[in-house]
């Protein structure tokens, strides 16, 4: 199974695309596409708009035509480190691992000649995809924390892919660490929030999980893996708890108990219907969470900056918000019989939402 590779939207650009598909339209093609995160350097203006053709049909799902762009390419600049990675991402997403390696290994080894130090990394990062394809899991850890660690690579996809190569082969916490290491970088990756949730979900670290899948729920909202986790956070805020209830899980602990006690706000909110009953939950545990923070009455260790210095921050804001009803209801709509309407009703209210998160302006300005 590929993981996720380098080529990522702006933040919350994606909502958009989620709107217009919940509305009934298709996916435009993205115009002027990036080639592969770096300067295209060397390339022709020939070679160059080549490339840029075969990105465009790779990202409408016409593997072979991109690829038959990218030969083109070549042929006017042999062995471009660009053109090989554009290629081994193809391939890897058509199938064919085995070329998908071989090609990257190729741009790898030009990229050292030419000095691209910067897009080595990346092509790292499709090699190691291909060798996890291939079965050859170990070898792909080897080759990720080479980049990692012989690169300097900062890469949110890199320790994405490095985290799910962890996870396949049983080493769960490892798994966590570097899916941390990369939200840290970048926390609007939907793949290592989910993964994130699910391994925390796995170890009883309920907090953790908790946090992870609520953030997934914004960057994408209605998808299977999205319907999953809402409905795995509404486990977490309903009375049984037989599987995932008071584990220790260290200086989380409190927080986990003030999560799972949640569900004793129904009792006070008993004429109300299911969301607003979850929304009441989210705002308790959200300020909760956040003033017990601060009070110092939650202990913190290290590495714990992902889960207290952004995510804890960033829903107290949500819910301190003009916006906290929008968010609650939005982040189901993957559940929500009447989500369509909603969505086509209430999009100026949606795109409200949005635009205040993106001039969120971050923990380090709380």
């Amino acid at each position: 199974m590929t993981g996720d590779t380098n080529r990522s939207l702006p933040l919350w650009t994606a909502i958009f695309l989620i709107l217009a598909a919940c509305a009934g339209t298709g996916k435009a093609l993205q115009g002027d596409p990036e080639i592969a995160g770096v300067s295209s350097r060397i390339l022709s203006p020939e070679a160059e708009e080549l490339v840029r053709t075969g990105i465009l049909y790779h990202d409408r799902g016409d593997y072979e035509t991109a690829l038959d762009y990218y030969r083109k390419a070549l042929e006017l600049a042999p062995d471009h480190p660009v053109v090989c990675y554009e290629m081994a991402f193809s391939y890897l997403y058509m199938g064919d691992s085995e070329t998908a390696l071989q090609t990257a290994e190729r741009g790898i080894a030009a990229a050292v000649d030419r000095d691209m130090g910067d897009l080595i990394p990346s092509l790292f990062d499709l090699k190691g995809s291909a060798l996890d394809n291939l079965g050859r899991s170990e070898e792909a850890v080897d080759v990720y924390l080479e980049a990692i660690n012989k690169y300097g690579a900062a890469d949110t996809f890199l320790y994405y892919n490095l985290g799910l190569t962890y996870y396949r082969i049983g080493k769960s916490g490892e798994a966590l660490d570097a899916l941390v290491q990369g939200l840290q970088i970048n926390p609007n990756h939907s793949s290592s929030n989910y993964l994130l949730g699910r391994i925390c979900m796995e170890k009883g670290m309920k907090t953790q999980a908790f946090y992870s899948l609520l953030y997934l729920l914004l960057l994408e909202p209605n998808t299977d893996r999205a319907a999953e986790s809402y409905n795995t956070i509404l486990h977490m805020l309903a009375i049984q708890e037989e599987t995932i209830g008071f584990r220790n899980n260290g200086t989380f602990t409190p927080a986990d108990i003030i999560i799972s006690l949640s569900f004793t706000l129904d009792e006070a909110n008993a004429q109300k219907d299911a969301s607003e009953k979850t929304a009441a939950k989210l705002y308790y545990i959200f300020t909760t969470l956040e003033d017990q923070k601060n009070a110092g009455k939650i202990g913190r260790s290290a590495g714990d900056e992902l889960w207290w210095d952004f995510y804890s921050s960033f829903f107290y804001r949500i819910a301190k918000s003009d916006y906290f009803g929008t968010f609650s209801r939005y982040i189901g709509i993957a559940s929500d019989p009447q989500a369509d309407e909603w969505i086509e009703t209430g999009r100026d209210e949606i795109e409200g939402l949005f635009t205040w998160l993106n001039e969120y302006p971050g923990p380090e300005a709380e």
